[in-house]
């Protein structure tokens, strides 16, 4: 493939293909930048992230080259699960008997999650024996993800590319929650993996990985508030044992971002930033998050999106609550940048 681009149609042929053989570079002989290297188990209460970075991973301005993507997962995944191995690494996310629900973010067609990141998740996920039928790449609405690339396809063989579409569970109450989750999550799906897009927002100040789910709800709008900053509704949901206890991994796409304009933001909002952010921890991650955003809008001039020091309140109250780590000295990040 050409600079390893990848189209719509390409992806879901390959896809499609899988129960034939292995998409992509096989994770069997794949050469990771940090393979052979043991990495020690992190203490307790520490969360791993990584932000791995590539100079070559964007084969235009919007899209990125498979290969490189490929590498980066590794990379990542690696640091998250202390492994020396990356398929001993891919193993700890998802069992060959799992459903795995993938969580993307296509609101907004000038920024949304990568298909040629989805594409190098997949691979893995079925590199390491997950049936690609077994596999739900999903959004609120199918409407979303063809907006950010992807063909819908609800049957046949292959990955699954579709939207809760107002098939949604029993309600439920959960701290401020009190609303229903897509049936994707709480009937279909045993493992959860979260892809948001490195974003800010109008409210929140991020949409990142907990925001992200706002997807996963029935009625969103009503979990935003005109004085509350989303706050304490992002944290809430993301405790609902249905999401906390079946998310394995976190790939938030940092390929591209916004610094504002968020969560639909202008074309010229947006910047090339070509990374990943990965890891475990919802927390974390968003903290990691919108230490990047802050770092380009010091860059362009503006103030950072919660204050000087400061992070949303959204994260302090899931750290406060004991979804992870907002406290950088408890995070064990690895930072790479590849050539």
């Amino acid at each position: 493939m050409a600079d390893d681009k990848i189209t719509r149609r390409h992806f879901i042929q390959q896809t499609a293909a899988a129960g034939a053989g292995l998409i992509g570079a096989g994770i069997l002989g794949v050469t990771c930048g940090r393979a052979g290297q043991q990495t020690p188990l992190a203490a307790p209460g520490i969360s791993r992230i990584a932000l791995i970075r590539s100079e070559t991973v964007m084969a235009t301005e919007s899209q990125p080259r498979l290969a490189k993507v490929l590498e980066m997962l590794d990379i990542a995944v690696q640091h998250v699960f202390g492994s020396d191995n990356p398929r001993h690494a891919w193993e700890k996310v998802a069992a060959s008997d799992d459903v795995v629900a993938i969580k993307t973010n296509c609101m907004c067609i000038l920024l949304a999650t990568s298909v040629s990141l989805v594409q190098g998740v997949c691979t893995r996920l079925m590199d390491c024996g997950v049936a690609a039928e077994n596999i739900i790449v999903y959004e609120q609405a199918t409407g979303d993800l063809l907006k950010g690339g992807f063909e819908p396809r609800r049957s046949g063989p292959g990955v699954k590319y579709y939207g809760v579409d107002r098939d949604y569970d029993e309600p439920i109450v959960h701290r401020s929650f009190r609303d229903r989750l897509g049936k994707i999550i709480t009937q279909k799906a045993s493992a959860l993996i979260n892809m948001p897009v490195l974003k800010t927002h109008q409210r929140a100040g991020v949409t990142l990985a907990m925001k992200n789910h706002y997807g996963s709800i029935s009625n969103p709008s009503a979990y935003h508030g005109p004085h509350n900053n989303c706050d304490p509704y992002i944290a809430d949901i993301n405790d609902i044992p249905a999401i906390k206890d079946k998310t394995r991994l976190i790939v938030c796409d940092a390929l591209r971002g916004c610094w504002q304009g968020g969560p639909s933001p202008h074309a010229a909002d947006i910047w090339v930033y070509q990374g990943i952010i990965v890891g475990q921890d919802p927390v974390a991650c968003d903290t990691i998050g919108t230490g990047i955003i802050d770092a380009q809008r010091e860059q362009q001039g503006k103030t950072p999106i919660a204050g000087p020091g400061q992070l949303p309140a959204h994260i302090n109250t899931a750290a406060r609550i004991g979804l992870g780590n907002n406290d950088r000295s408890r995070i064990e990040l690895l930072e790479q940048t590849l050539p």
